[in-house]
């Protein structure tokens, strides 16, 4: 199942409601990593976690340089690069407002010697082949028209011997009519070109020439219940000092992208380009 959507319906989406969504979430703008039933962590806590297990998968070293594809508002390149000294970082985003947004947390964070962001389409990657070390994708190729043509162009700018992490959402395709219908509407909403699974990821990356070095489901990490969800969602509103309606997400569109969460995953998968 896939939504029929263009690198323009992208970055029009997080230029519109990319500042409400990190607001919700703490500064980030992807899941949240809990451990266990009983975690009470708000959503910057438990998604900054998310963003320190891809920093220990990705193993980036002094010196190196990486490619942060689909850097969101730029709180995980920030945090990667006060955890790695003397990390060069370049993000990308479709979205003008990622990066402005980015561009000036990096500065008030004192990092924007190392890292910087531009406006580049992942889908045709504006880089020398063998540029970088290291490329993370921190949720991000959920959005992108062809993770394949995405997973080659990644293949090209990583040097020998260089590392790939990702983390995405995947899900299984639901069983009814109803429930097909409100996945799609739901994966729209979102701008949500399409959800794999790891044997999908497994076959993309080695038609990238890549190897996978590890992939994982850590589902039973970012699934919470949706009172807790709630709850914490209600949280954040009340922090934030908005309401539902003036954030033009309201209870309803919860619901809905409840039902399908339920149904929804959670992958990370590790790999990296074979030295010549």
């Amino acid at each position: 199942m896939q939504t029929e959507l263009t690198t323009a319906d992208v970055g029009r989406f997080f230029d519109e409601k990319g500042d409400m969504l990190a607001e919700l979430m703490g500064g980030n703008i992807h899941f949240a990593y809990w451990t266990g039933d009983d975690d009470d962590s708000g959503f910057a806590e438990a998604t900054d976690r998310l963003t320190d297990h891809m920093i220990e998968l990705l193993d980036a070293r002094p010196g190196e340089r990486v490619l942060d594809l689909g850097c969101g508002r730029g709180r995980p390149a920030v945090r990667l690069a006060r955890a790695v000294p003397d990390l060069r970082i370049v993000g990308i985003s479709v979205s003008t407002k990622d990066i402005a947004a980015a561009t000036e947390l990096a500065a008030a964070a004192g990092v924007a010697d190392r890292v910087r962001f531009e406006f580049a389409d992942a889908m045709a990657l504006p880089f020398a082949a063998g540029s970088f070390d290291a490329v993370w994708a921190v949720e991000s190729l959920l959005h992108m028209p062809d993770r394949r043509t995405v997973l080659r162009g990644i293949a090209d700018v990583l040097r020998p011997g260089g590392r790939l992490a990702l983390c995405d959402v995947s899900a299984t395709e639901p069983d009814t009519e109803a429930g097909r219908a409100a996945l799609a509407e739901t994966l729209k909403g979102w701008m949500v070109h399409s959800l794999t699974d790891l044997d999908g990821y497994r076959e993309l990356i080695a038609d990238a020439g890549l190897r996978v070095t590890g992939a994982i489901d850590v589902s039973h990490r970012t699934r919470y219940s949706k009172a807790k969800v709630t709850e914490l969602l209600a949280r954040s509103v009340a922090d934030s000092g908005l309401s539902f309606a003036e954030i033009d997400l309201p209870p309803e569109v919860w619901d809905q992208a409840f039902a399908v969460f339920e149904q929804m995953g959670y992958l990370i998968v590790t790999a990296e380009r074979p030295a010549v």
